[in-house]
């Protein structure tokens, strides 16, 4: 017994020494020797916005289950309106750390092939969200439809709010998706292909998930179906319309699991409402977890158990 909590003083000892991240882009990468997967983390508003330090030992105990760690920034804009754009910026930033990434193991004597070949599979990328983080991958999600069937959802939600732009947003993504395959193949000399429905065969966590404003607006207006006021009208897409789309994208988020925490009053009625929408999904059981805690409880230093479901619900989700 001794000598088996020894080796696991060690190999943890081992594991927090490689726990190291690097700048990469506009993010951070920590580069687990060997992965099993690879967690694309966004966390909430204004703890998103320093998530080294604000979420330091959650990333630290999933890299030490395994995990090569993606951290995003969250916008530290305070009424960061358009939340299309903030999504749709968050795949272009993580095609841009596939490329940094495998750059950075090519030029490294000590990686195995094996290793390479892991970031290599579009399926071996998941997404890890925190509060209104959560909304982003949320509306990539959405993004990921069939195009024909992802623009009458979106047109049926937005009406007039769906114009030019938002197209034009869009179809950027694969100019930014194909100029990361040319780098990735450039590097290792063979073709490589990303997926190019977004996130689809991807999948996600939402902890504690917020889909309102980046400043939680008019809450009892909205549950009460009452007009919009001013502030929401520019929120782009409101919490209204992000919900239609959802209820509409009814061959998606079969690979979304939920965790909410028991005491936490901001998120409740998003996390019902999710909850709600994967109950109705036909492929498989949905994975919905509550555990004892608040809404911040991610932030925290005692997440050991925390880690642990996450762990769990992404080897399940994978395994559907």
């Amino acid at each position: 017994m001794t000598n088996d909590n020894s080796n696991n003083i060690k190999l943890t000892k081992d594991i927090n020494k490689s726990f190291y991240f690097r700048k990469f882009s506009n993010s951070w990468v920590a580069i687990n020797p060997n992965p099993k997967g690879i967690i694309q983390f966004i966390g909430s508003f204004v703890f998103g916005s320093f998530p080294i330090n604000s979420y330091k030992y959650l990333l630290q105990n999933l890299f030490a289950q395994g995990y090569t760690i993606f951290v995003f920034r969250f916008p530290l804009t305070p009424f960061k309106f358009d939340h299309w754009q903030v999504a749709i910026n968050l795949l272009k930033e993580e095609y841009r750390l596939r490329v940094e990434t495998i750059r950075f193991l090519m030029q490294n004597d000590n990686i195995s092939h094996h290793n390479l070949e892991i970031y290599l599979n579009d399926s071996n990328y998941y997404w890890l969200g925190h509060s209104l983080g959560c909304k982003y991958i949320t509306l990539l999600e959405i993004l990921s439809n069939e195009s024909i069937q992802r623009n009458l959802i979106i047109q049926n939600a937005l009406g007039d709010r769906y114009d030019q732009k938002l197209i034009s947003l869009i179809k950027s993504v694969d100019i930014a998706r194909e100029k990361a395959e040319h780098e990735i193949s450039k590097l290792l000399n063979k073709p490589i292909n990303i997926n190019n429905h977004f996130i689809q065969d991807q999948p996600s966590i939402l902890l504690a998930p917020e889909i309102s404003n980046t400043v939680t607006i008019n809450k009892h207006n909205i549950s009460k179906n009452k007009p919009f006021s001013n502030l929401e009208l520019r929120v782009y897409p409101n919490a209204r319309e992000t919900k239609h789309m959802i209820t509409q994208s009814q061959k998606l988020f079969n690979l979304t699991g939920i965790i909410s925490f028991a005491q936490d009053c901001i998120a409740k009625d998003d996390v019902t409402f999710f909850a709600q929408q994967l109950s109705l999904k036909p492929f498989r059981p949905p994975v919905d977890q509550k555990l004892f805690g608040w809404h911040l409880e991610p932030n925290g230093i005692q997440i050991e158990h925390l880690g642990t479901y996450i762990n769990q619900i992404f080897t399940k989700l994978i395994q559907q």
